[in-house]
């Protein structure tokens, strides 16, 4: 008697030129079960979704603009903060700093910021959008470790720090200080933050974010693949992956929970 086994997918990965493009929602969930299980912790993975480009992982903030240039950062901040009150929000108070730039990031403000979640499927589907997309899987409590010093008390697993406390070794709230204080603190690498959720749209996508310090670079050059994997997407399955993700409930209205998300869900499905 015999039997038919399913072949295993070939995953795409950051330090591999020769494997096949992920084609379904099984491939891609099956690699990221097989590396995750590789590092062998109990933290939950973040993921990203983003487009093929020359500058992966790096925040807006430290992308040139079309004429070369660069955003100031705190003058974006400092505006954003004292005119944000007037479109009927309800602002964070001035001293959360944290909150106001994750604020600043989930409304596309470029910052130092990194949007991230725990969500695979909620990542896949932003990957998805782009015409090239490729997906990241992080071990956030390791990149946390690489910022401690030789005088800092060891990280457990699933221990974050709290955003919003100002203090000598809080690497969660050292480069928040940086943004807001020209650099003038601030990690070498960049570090993994659980947000306060300000926003409804937060806790739907389940989101998360990593913080650059010091280090203008991307992550893709500052973090170790051992941390960090990367699955490319076949961009001629993109339609057939929406619509996987359709049938397990992930849609434009789950990830952004407003009239705009239903109003985009129900134009694509009549």
């Amino acid at each position: 008697m015999s039997y038919y086994v399913r072949p295993q997918p070939k995953c795409s990965r950051s330090m591999t030129n020769t494997s096949s493009l992920i084609q379904s929602i099984d491939e891609f969930i099956t690699c990221v079960r097989n590396d995750f299980q590789s590092w062998n912790t109990k933290t939950s993975p973040w993921f990203r979704g983003e487009p093929v480009s020359e500058t992966p992982l790096l925040p807006k903030l430290y992308r040139p603009k079309p004429d070369g240039t660069y955003h100031d950062e705190n003058q974006l901040v400092q505006f954003f903060r004292m005119r944000a009150p007037s479109l009927g929000i309800v602002p964070p108070r001035d001293g959360h700093t944290d909150q106001w730039l994750c604020l600043a990031q989930h409304v596309g403000l470029p910052t130092r910021l990194l949007d991230w979640s725990e969500g695979a499927l909620v990542a896949l589907y932003f990957a998805l959008l782009e015409e090239q997309p490729i997906m990241w899987m992080l071990h956030p409590d390791e990149l946390n470790r690489l910022s401690l010093s030789a005088d800092d008390e060891p990280l457990k697993d699933n221990e974050f720090g709290f955003t919003w406390v100002e203090s000598e070794g809080n690497i969660a709230n050292m480069n928040f200080r940086g943004a807001w204080r020209n650099d003038t603190e601030g990690t070498n690498f960049p570090v993994s933050i659980h947000p306060m959720n300000i926003h409804p749209r937060m806790s739907a996508q389940k989101s998360c974010f990593t913080i650059h310090g010091r280090m203008k670079k991307s992550m893709n050059d500052l973090v170790p693949p051992s941390i960090l994997k990367k699955y490319e997407i076949d961009p001629s399955m993109k339609k057939t992956m929406f619509e996987e993700l359709q049938m397990l409930g992930v849609s434009y209205s789950t990830i952004f929970p407003d009239l705009d998300g239903l109003a985009k869900d129900l134009a694509q499905r009549f």
